[in-house]
């Protein structure tokens, strides 16, 4: 039975739906604070050397007359990692200019600028100069763990149904949380992060499943879009947060809180709809799909039946990913839009944790790129229906890449204007990470498609891997090269774009040569039901994560 059919009687978007979005809507806000929390737990404070006979436990970071002559000024960057020698090295009790030489030697102990931060984990465990990319690396082993979610939850909620990862992931996920803020070192604090993250995109991809297997195909594009606003949510309620809180620890304890709002999900969300008549588990379809048609104001038929799935029906057509590059046309395909999932990803964790870098407030510019990518991805789902998936990816991706590559060649005494061009690029690729999803999924064959969005997926997780260390690591050698690399990956991106075929208003390709058949010729039009879901019940990733 097709799964439409059973929403036009149930009701295709109504009183439970709302419901269903209300709950999902948690794990989608959670993953948007707890995936970029790092951002604030891991921001580097200014600091400088720490030097004996001239500190004291309560020197400040920059009120000190003798700085002129105890720490170098040439070249940049020595000032936090470098200190003068001193003509008497056993001599350390005195502090005059008389003291100091003007070769240098690296220190183990430095004075952090608390004006911004208070505490965090570099400050703490002294994750500067040599050890400085152990900053970025924890954000990268949070991304696998966002991979490896993506790899093991979607295949056993495909088979043991969507509530058992709500019993089994909110305990652990409360617990990785909550222990974070207990860390006693810099490695147990990278493997709770780890854990962290694949909680979150456990609960965060099993959710939006669920959402969008609840809804008609008439009402998904909105209802997908609804759910992903709810990520941009989190990250402003993060910013939000991290600004009142400016110690890593108690922010990580206030952090997990909303955490424990999932531990009852299991008990409150019902089992998805489209999995129980995949599955063949008819009672307990035409029990929930009585539920919803009670809150919905709606009647089942009296007659009204769950015809089994014949045996043929129930076969799938085995595919692999080498079938993804099977003909010259389709590896094209799945070379160009698992760039595009790569670029976006790389791109928008990019921008979002260079937000301390830009000129202004951290917590300001953390929240505008959070604001702004509501609009984004209002006017993006807008301009699908009148100008079409390929016209409106490319022109975000170009919009993307224009705005960091203006940042890049902008001078230094601009900071505003740099500022606000790196928030409109962060709007830009929020619409385009937020359409690339749809647009595979309407380009990919039905025996296909989950493959090919897993593939995507994948590409776009070595892109959030490795977002920090560009963001960070690379504009440690000159800070214009992220916003190059973001300016130039995503005009690269947007033009590539342009070379794959249009898919508003046609029908969903079923077999690899409806597939190649794309942009070659006319296939016949259908009506515009976005397809993020296939007949099988499958599912793919959702672009926030």
């Amino acid at each position: 039975m097709d799964i439409d059919e059973v929403f036009e009687h149930i009701g295709p978007f109504g009183k439970y739906q709302f419901y269903v979005y209300a709950l999902g809507w948690v794990p989608s806000i959670l993953a948007g604070v707890h995936q970029l929390a790092n951002v604030f737990l891991t921001a580097t404070p200014h600091h400088r050397c720490y030097v004996n006979g001239c500190d004291s436990k309560s020197s400040s970071y920059d009120n000190a007359s003798w700085i002129s002559f105890a720490l170098p000024e040439q070249p940049p960057g020595k000032l936090q990692c470098y200190a003068n020698d001193r003509v008497n090295s056993t001599g350390n009790d005195t502090c005059l200019p008389s003291d100091f030489v003007n070769s240098t030697h690296q220190c183990d102990r430095w004075v952090w600028d608390q004006s911004e931060f208070h505490s965090t984990v570099v400050s703490e465990f002294n994750l500067v100069c040599n050890d400085g990319w152990l900053a970025s690396l924890s954000q990268s082993v949070l991304m696998v763990g966002v991979l490896v979610a993506a790899l093991l939850v979607g295949n056993l909620t495909d088979k043991y149904g969507r509530r058992l990862a709500f019993l089994i992931i909110p305990p652990l996920y409360l617990a990785s949380t909550l222990a974070t803020a207990f860390s006693q070192n810099y490695a147990t604090f990278v493997v709770l992060r780890f854990l962290s993250a694949f909680c979150s995109s456990a609960v965060f991809q099993t959710s939006y499943v669920l959402c969008i297997e609840f809804v008609a195909s008439s009402h998904r594009l909105w209802g997908v879009q609804l759910y992903q606003l709810a990520f941009s949510i989190g990250e402003s309620f993060l910013a939000v947060t991290a600004f009142c809180i400016r110690d890593w620890r108690m922010l990580a304890v206030v952090l997990s809180v909303p955490v424990t709002i999932m531990l009852p999900f299991y008990w409150l969300l019902p089992e998805s709809l489209s999995w129980c008549l995949a599955n063949n588990r008819h009672s307990e379809a035409m029990r929930i799909m009585k539920k919803v048609a009670r809150w919905n104001g709606r009647s089942l038929p009296e007659d009204f039946v769950i015809q089994p799935s014949s045996p043929s029906s129930e076969k799938r057509e085995q595919s692999s990913i080498c079938d993804l590059f099977r003909t010259p046309r389709m590896s094209f395909r799945s070379v160009n839009l698992s760039f595009n999932w790569l670029v976006n990803s790389l791109v928008y964790y990019g921008l979002s944790l260079s937000a301390g870098s830009l000129a202004g407030d951290t917590y300001v510019n953390f929240a505008a790129m959070s604001l702004v990518e509501i609009p984004a991805v209002l006017l993006c789902t807008t301009a699908l229906h009148w100008v079409g998936r390929r016209k409106v990816l490319s022109t975000l991706l170009l919009l993307a890449g224009t705005f960091c590559t203006v940042v890049a060649v902008l001078p230094g005494h601009m900071p505003v204007l740099k500022t606000s061009l790196a928030t409109m690029g962060k709007s830009s690729i929020a619409g385009s990470f937020a359409l690339i999803y749809m647009y595979s999924a309407e380009i990919y064959p039905t025996s296909l498609r989950n493959t090919g969005i897993g593939l995507g997926s994948m590409a776009a997780r070595i892109g959030s891997i490795a977002a920090p260390f560009v963001a960070s690591d690379l504009g440690k050698l000159h800070p214009r090269l992220p916003m190059v690399v973001f300016g130039g990956m995503s005009l690269l991106a947007g033009l590539l774009t342009l070379a794959l075929p249009e898919t508003r208003g046609m029908k969903l390709p079923q077999t690899l040569e409806d597939a190649e058949k794309l942009g070659t010729s006319s296939p016949s039009v259908s009506e515009e039901n976005v397809c993020l879901i296939n007949e099988a019940g499958d599912t793919g990733m959702s672009s926030a994560t």
